[in-house]
C-alpha cells in the first residue's frame, strides 16, 4: 500500500494575513505643522488644527495611534492662531502709525 501525503491546502485559510496597523503619522505631521504655525505663519497652524482633529478621530476609532499627539497638535494650532490673531493687529497698528503705508 502506497499511501500519499497530500500538502495542506492554502486556499481556506480561516484568517486573511494583516499589515501592519497605521501608525501615528498623520498626528505627528499636525504637531510640527501647529509648532510651525506658533512660530512661522498662521496658514500652518491651521493645517495642523485640521490633520490634528482627523488624527484624533482615528485614534478614537482605533485606526490609528497617536492620540495624544494629535490632540497636541490641535491645542498648539489654536494657540498660534490666537497669538497670530493678537499680534497681526498690533503690528499694523504700529506699521500706521509710523506711515509704513504712505
Amino acid at each position: 500500500m502506497s499511501e500519499r501525503y497530500e500538502q495542506p491546502s492554502f486556499e481556506h485559510q480561516p484568517y486573511p494575513p494583516q499589515g501592519p496597523p497605521p501608525g501615528a503619522g498623520l498626528a505627528i505631521g499636525s504637531l510640527v505643522c501647529s509648532i510651525a504655525g506658533l512660530i512661522v505663519c498662521a496658514p500652518a497652524a491651521i493645517a495642523g488644527i485640521v490633520m490634528g482633529h482627523i488624527a484624533y478621530a482615528r485614534s478614537r476609532r482605533g485606526t490609528a495611534t497617536g492620540g495624544a499627539v494629535a490632540v497636541a497638535g490641535f491645542v498648539i494650532g489654536y494657540l498660534g492662531l490666537l497669538v497670530w490673531g493678537i499680534m497681526i493687529p498690533f503690528v499694523l497698528h504700529e506699521l500706521v502709525k509710523y506711515g509704513a503705508f504712505g
